[in-house]
């Protein structure tokens, strides 16, 4: 994986709905612009417009930046729209797609 994320950990929300984020930190990926329709449980949908492979667990409330953009720039922060672990054959986690 030769292409680098960065990504905001969400510490705490206030009781105003103001969120506290970590300093973002970059990380390993593979990215693909790819667009996605995505249907949750409860039949809300989202469009994605990319998927990230990375071995980085992304909680739902983190904030991201997709390769190529300024690391705490609010204008391209991301959130992550889904989040799924893969397993390798055996079992074991291998790595997670983002989708954004």
């Amino acid at each position: 994986m030769k292409q680098r994320f960065s990504l905001a950990r969400l510490l705490a929300t206030n009781a105003r709905s103001e969120e506290d984020f970590a300093e973002p930190t970059e990380h390993a990926c593979r990215f693909e612009g790819s667009t996605k329709r995505l249907v949750a449980s409860d039949g809300t949908d989202a469009t994605s417009e990319a998927v990230l492979f990375t071995l980085v667990k992304v909680e739902p409330g983190d904030a991201l930046w997709l390769p190529g953009d300024t690391p705490g720039d609010l204008d391209t922060q991301r959130r992550p729209l889904r989040v799924t672990p893969c397993f390798d054959i055996r079992g074991k986690l291998d790595h997670y797609e983002v989708y954004v």
